[in-house]
């Protein structure tokens, strides 16, 4: 291959990643009256261990189709 080649004479390789999922965690957090969507999802709310209301919530790592690249020093 012509860019493996290329890569390894100039030392570097070059490493890319599309994702083919969305990763992340479930999150709580607190229930905010003024904010119009946590009145949309107000039948949701829960007391939490702080005697607060909470939400849950899907907090995002990694987005669907992001691509991640960078260039790598390779190692002699």
């Amino acid at each position: 291959m012509a860019v493996g080649a290329i890569s390894y004479y100039l030392d570097h390789v070059f490493v890319g990643r599309v994702v083919r999922y969305t990763y992340g965690i479930l999150n709580s957090i607190k229930y905010d009256h003024s904010d119009p969507e946590h009145r949309k999802r107000s039948h949701k709310k829960y007391l939490g261990t702080t005697g607060e209301f909470q939400l849950d919530v899907f907090s995002l790592i990694v987005f669907k189709v992001a691509v991640f690249s960078s260039w790598l020093h390779a190692r002699n």
